[in-house]
C-alpha cells in the first residue's frame, strides 16, 4: 500500500501544477496523471463512475456558463437575442475555449486530491499528518467516514419508505431527509462517545500499525518535489484566450514536470509493488 505521506506529496505537486498555471496542456497532462493514478490504485469497492460523471458535468457546465455569460472574443459563432437576460449577445469561440480550460483546471484539481479519498483509508490520512495537526486530522478522518455512512443511511431509509408507499417528489423529500439527518447525528454522537471511551485527547497520538516507507515512496515524493521545482524555475508559457485564440505552448520543463507525476503509475502499478 502506498505511504500516505508520499500520496499527499504527489497531490500537493499536482495542485501546484493544475491550479498555479493556466496552460491547457499542463492541466490536461495533470488530469490524465490523476485519472491514471486513481484508476490504478483505488480501493476495492470504491466506484468511480459517479465522481467521473460529476467531473464531466462540471467541466461541461463551466464551459457553457462562460460562453453564455462572457461575450468577449473575435470569432463569433452564434448571436442570441438581446432580450435574453445575461446570455443575450454574441457567443464566441474564445469564450468557449476559456470555459473549457477553466473547467479542465477544476477537473485536474479534483483528480489530484481524489487519491487521498479513494486510494487511502480515512485513518491513513490521520497518520500522515504531523503530531500538532492530529486533532484536525481526526476531524477530517471522521468526516470522511461519515459521508459514506450518510449515503448508505439515505438509501436504506428511501427503500424503507418506498415499501410503505412513499413516492419521490419535492413535497415528500423531507420524509427521507429528516430521518437521514437524525441518523447521521446519532452516528456522530456514537462516534464521539467511542472516541472518549478510548481516551481520545488524553495523551500523545498512537497508531495500531505504522506504514513503512519504501524506496518507491521515496521515488514518488522526490518526483513530486522535482516537478514543483521545475515549474517554479521555468513556468509554462501563459495561455490567453482573448481577444483571439492562440495555440498553447509547453516548454520542456513543464512537460518534464507533468511526466514526473506519472511515477506512481509505474512505481505503484500493483499491490505487490506498493507493499
Amino acid at each position: 500500500m502506498p505511504n500516505p505521506r508520499a500520496v499527499a506529496a504527489w497531490s500537493l505537486a499536482g495542485l501546484v501544477l493544475a491550479a498555479g498555471w493556466s496552460n491547457p496542456l499542463t492541466r490536461l497532462l495533470v488530469a490524465l496523471s490523476g485519472l491514471a493514478f486513481v484508476g490504478l490504485r483505488h480501493r476495492r469497492g470504491v466506484r468511480l463512475r459517479g465522481v467521473l460523471f460529476f467531473l464531466a458535468a462540471a467541466w461541461a457546465g463551466t464551459a457553457l456558463l462562460n460562453v453564455l455569460l462572457s461575450h468577449l472574443g473575435n470569432d463569433v459563432f452564434l448571436t442570441l437575442p438581446g432580450w435574453l437576460p445575461l446570455a443575450g449577445g454574441t457567443l464566441t469561440l474564445e469564450a468557449l475555449a476559456y470555459g473549457l480550460v477553466a473547467g479542465l483546471g477544476l477537473v485536474a484539481t479534483v483528480l489530484t486530491v481524489l487519491p487521498l479519498s479513494v486510494c487511502l483509508e480515512p485513518q491513513d490520512l490521520l497518520v500522515a499528518l504531523p503530531g500538532p495537526l492530529h486533532r484536525t486530522g481526526a476531524a477530517l478522518s471522521a468526516s470522511l467516514n461519515l459521508v459514506p455512512g450518510i449515503a448508505r443511511g439515505y438509501l436504506a431509509i428511501q427503500e424503507a419508505q418506498r415499501m410503505r408507499g412513499w413516492r419521490p417528489g419535492l413535497r415528500s423529500l423531507p420524509e427521507v431527509m429528516i430521518p437521514a439527518l437524525l441518523t447521521a447525528m446519532e452516528d456522530s454522537i456514537q462516534l464521539a462517545e467511542a472516541m472518549e471511551a478510548r481516551g481520545y485527547g488524553g495523551g500523545p497520538r498512537t497508531s495500531y500499525a505504522s506504514q513503512p516507507w519504501t524506496w518507491r515512496d521515496s521515488g514518488v515524493a522526490l518526483g513530486a518535489l522535482a516537478a514543483v521545482g521545475l515549474v517554479l524555475a521555468q513556468p509554462p508559457p501563459t495561455w490567453l484566450a482573448y481577444p483571439a485564440l492562440t495555440p498553447p505552448a509547453l516548454n520542456l520543463a513543464g512537460l518534464a514536470a507533468c511526466l514526473l507525476l506519472l511515477l506512481p503509475v509505474f512505481l505503484w502499478r500493483s499491490p505487490a509493488s506498493a507493499a
